[in-house]
């Protein structure tokens, strides 16, 4: 490893980026994970107090997926007011051209 390290300098930049780019998601993987498990811990199943209990620990990634879902239920809920919105001005807009169109009666 050592001479590893001793000759980096000599290689290619697209080995060296490489080199830290993996040395950085380790670190970052270290991170996380001390964490994660100071965060929400190991868990102990083997006390019947726990056992009993109904509540769950948090979860960062369930928080996540739900924020995620119900912005997706919001989008899906806008985009069909907006479909509903655009319909009754077409509508609007198709019964107000058959009746007195200005463009049509001073544009001849």
């Amino acid at each position: 490893m050592r001479t590893y390290l001793a000759t980096l300098h000599q290689r290619p930049p697209a080995h060296k980026k490489r080199f830290a780019l993996l040395t950085s998601g380790i670190f970052t993987l270290l991170i996380f994970s001390i964490w994660a498990l100071a965060t929400f811990g190991v868990t102990n199943e083997a006390t019947p107090a726990s056992a009993n209990t109904a509540v769950t620990q948090p979860n960062p990634f369930g928080s996540l997926f739900r924020g995620f879902a119900v912005s997706f239920q919001s989008l899906i809920g806008n985009m069909g007011e907006l479909k509903e919105s655009l319909e009754v001005v077409n509508y609007e807009a198709q019964n107000s051209a058959g009746s007195t169109n200005t463009l049509n009666t001073y544009g001849q």
